[in-house]
């Protein structure tokens, strides 16, 4: 009996370690505190569905005998990108909103101080007031933003499912073993 996924369960097998993988980066950051989480650390996470994209594609390719139709690897990329995006957000949303609100509640007043700073001398104090207030009201973390924030990280992971399945496919010849024989 073989251990090797098949091509279905190959998408889903990596949407979930890709899924595991962001979660595992997620509590590091977290960990690490409000600091670590804004810090130039935390951009070190846009690998990891760039890694997970190639292993899927990978995979894929060699179950399929090591060719790869565009189609074909758009399509279990992606869903596995799906997969590992969906999983991380939920894991987000719970943490942020029932493990530890106060953590949410810093990190939105960070960010609102971040953009403080970055905003000294290119505006009016008034105008960079009205903003970080404006900033500070929204929760990142409420459904409704994460529901918004998935649906263009899907577009964003669809983009990056098009490039690897541009560079992983290898498409099959169309007399392999006609003269083979």
């Amino acid at each position: 009996m073989s251990t090797e996924p098949s091509g279905k369960n190959a998408s889903l097998l990596y949407g979930l370690l890709y899924g595991a993988a962001n979660i595992a980066f997620t509590v590091i950051l977290y960990l690490g505190g409000v600091k670590m989480f804004m810090s130039p650390v935390a951009y070190l996470g846009i690998l990891i569905p760039i890694v997970f994209a190639v292993l899927t594609a990978a995979q894929q390719k060699k179950i399929q005998g090591g060719y790869l139709e565009f189609a074909d690897a758009l399509k279990h990329v992606f869903k596995a990108m799906v997969v590992g995006l969906a999983l991380s957000m939920v894991f987000e949303y719970v943490l942020f909103n029932y493990i530890d609100v106060p953590f949410n509640q810093a990190l939105n007043q960070a960010t609102a101080q971040e953009l403080e700073k970055k905003l000294q001398g290119s505006m009016s104090q008034e105008k960079i007031d009205e903003m970080v207030e404006k900033i500070g009201n929204i929760d990142k973390y409420s459904l409704k933003v994460q529901s918004l924030t998935f649906a263009i990280r899907c577009i964003v992971h669809f983009v990056l499912a098009l490039i690897v399945a541009a560079i992983m496919q290898k498409k099959r010849p169309m007399f392999e073993n006609s003269f083979n024989q």
